[in-house]
């Protein structure tokens, strides 16, 4: 038995060569394919974006934004603003409903705060009220502040002190969130 020649060595190692070469070739079509087919892919989604974007008629989406925000501004429940004057006067008639001794109101100024990434005004009042042997009448007054006529408001540092005497006073600050 004869061995195997020099030229034929040379022959399987050339065609195990080209085997291995086409054979990294043909990876390397498969995947420029599929890259191929996954860009065509992308480029018909983006198509149909465009198509649905291009089907909505933007003057009326814009028609009905601005129908949006009117009635949001119109029935929003931050007031646009708090006249000082009119709430001195729930004060006054709160203090008179209750009957109570005295009190004192002073106006803290007008700041902002944030609620749901939006800045919205703020105005704040302090009070101060007093009454002679009646802290029921105290707490109803506290609820009846509760309740004026503002969505937004907001009491704070509320604090009850015995003032000796059979008197208790009531002081508190109040915030007002306004658009």
């Amino acid at each position: 038995m004869r061995g195997i020649s020099r030229f034929q060595l040379i022959l399987i190692a050339a065609i195990v060569v080209l085997l291995v070469v086409n054979i990294f070739l043909a990876m390397g079509y498969f995947g420029a394919v599929s890259t191929k087919a996954d860009l065509e892919n992308d480029i018909a989604a983006k198509e149909k974006a465009i198509d649905n974007i291009q089907s909505y008629n933007i003057d009326a989406l814009t028609r009905e934004l601005a129908e949006a925000e009117r009635k949001l501004a119109e029935e929003s429940p931050l007031p646009p603003e708090v006249d000082p004057l009119e709430m001195i006067d729930h004060i006054i008639n709160t203090v008179q409903e209750v009957e109570l001794g005295g009190y004192t109101y002073n106006p803290t100024g007008g700041g902002t705060t944030i609620m749901g990434g939006h800045t919205y005004k703020t105005q704040g009042y302090t009070i101060d009220v007093t009454s002679a042997e009646r802290l029921p009448r105290l707490i109803k007054f506290l609820r009846l502040i509760e309740e004026l006529p503002y969505d937004t408001i907001q009491n704070n540092d509320i604090k009850l002190t015995y003032a000796g005497d059979d008197t208790w006073e009531l002081t508190f600050n109040i915030r007002i969130i306004t658009q």
